[in-house]
């Protein structure tokens, strides 16, 4: 990401959920950037709806009754 180390996650349709992007120094992570904000992250590809999933796994761990 930006040229250092980072990971791109996607939901199962492969939509951008979020970002993470590592700032090392001397072999060590110094700083970890997160980007969840739609708006930034739409040059990477379709953007998933970060709260859907959120929700979607919220019931997926109710009890059922």
């Amino acid at each position: 990401m930006n040229g250092q180390p980072g990971a791109i996650f996607r939901d199962r349709d492969g939509k951008v959920v979020n970002t993470l992007a590592l700032d090392i120094l001397d072999g060590q992570i110094q700083t970890i950037r997160a980007v969840i904000n739609p708006d930034k992250l739409g040059h990477l590809g379709p953007v998933a709806d970060a709260w859907a999933i959120v929700r979607e796994t919220n019931q997926a761990r109710r009890p059922e009754h």
